[in-house]
């Protein structure tokens, strides 16, 4: 099994790919037939079982209907028609019944009787599904972080005891979820992680793939405020790129998270970065296999990405702060 190919499926919204995948393996070992399970469980089974996290019912009652949700988004379902859904169900919840409010105002309510019970509440959409994060302890920390063009001080808002990390954490049971994001006041870091993937705060996946790339995002909001998604990614993960001493980590990562969707903009930007890597690496933008990038040094890769990277920001310098979209 190739897991790095069973989460790319679930992190592009699409786990009846995952799950098709995990059934479609010849020889399936202990671990295999286990996730299979587990995936068969969680998003086909007539009666699933859910960990809820909370003995509140009210709580229960929530993270049920946003189950649901992503239940639907996430095998291929009318994603309009699973927001309606979701629409209704949490307005009975707050209201008793069906008050014709959209989600946002909706979500809004939602603040603040999580704040009221002891828990943040972040909603709002992680592209491309909507899923909140619900947590219930913040601590902060200020960094000063080199950028490829200034010094940007942020402060770090470290979240734990999350009873949910939005539709990605679900859709592969813990093993793939937003690290963190960038707000105007400052980086949030989901700190409730797996044993496996706990991070002290001097390594590279903390200082580059982290720390770096939201500061970049903090960077760019100001500097260019209206810039979509795609393009915020696209420049975030090629500073990435531009400090990491050993890019094959990064590099596969990107490989296996691509796809041709704008409206994806994390394998989007991973796709539009590979192909420019390729047409500078091997000639043509046509993307080479993983053992080949094995071949290419990581100096090289940084001193492209950073290449990469002043052209777009020339082309938005150029364009001005009103600027959506270039890549």
């Amino acid at each position: 099994m190739d897991e790095s190919k069973l989460y790319a499926y679930c992190i592009q919204g699409d786990v009846t790919a995952a799950y098709e995948y995990l059934r479609s393996i010849p020889e399936k070992n202990e671990k295999v037939q286990e996730l299979e399970s587990k995936f068969y469980q969680r998003f086909f089974s007539e009666n699933p079982i859910d960990d809820f996290k909370s003995e509140d019912s009210w709580i229960q009652k929530v993270l049920s209907v946003y189950f649901q949700y992503f239940r639907s988004v996430l095998t291929r379902k009318s994603v309009i028609e699973a927001e309606n859904q979701l629409r209704r169900s949490l307005s009975v919840i707050i209201y008793g019944y069906d008050q014709e409010e959209d989600l946002d105002r909706l979500e809004e309510q939602l603040s603040v009787i999580f704040n009221e019970k002891g828990f943040e509440f972040l909603g709002g959409v992680t592209p491309p599904y909507r899923g909140p994060y619900i947590w219930k302890t913040t601590a902060k920390k200020d960094f000063i972080v080199e950028l490829p063009d200034h010094r940007q001080e942020v402060t770090v808002y470290f979240l734990s005891d999350f009873i949910l990390q939005s539709w990605a954490h679900f859709a592969t049971f813990g093993e793939k979820f937003a690290g963190g994001w960038a707000k105007p006041e400052g980086l949030y870091y989901v700190a409730d992680r797996p044993e496996h993937k706990r991070e002290n705060l001097n390594c590279k996946e903390f200082q580059v793939s982290y720390l770096k790339h939201e500061a970049q995002h903090l960077s760019d909001f100001f500097r260019y405020p209206h810039l979509q998604a795609k393009d915020l990614e696209y420049r975030a993960k090629l500073v990435e790129l531009i400090y990491e001493p050993h890019s094959y980590r990064l590099i596969s990562s990107f490989f296996y998270e691509k796809k041709n969707n704008p409206f994806l903009p994390h394998p989007y930007s991973s796709l539009i970065i590979m192909k420019r890597l390729s047409k500078m690496a091997f000639g043509v933008e046509e993307i080479p296999d993983l053992e080949q990038w094995k071949t290419v040094k990581s100096e090289s890769i940084q001193d492209w990405a950073l290449r990469l990277y002043e052209e777009h920001t020339v082309k938005l310098m150029e364009n001005g702060n009103q600027t959506r979209c270039i890549i």
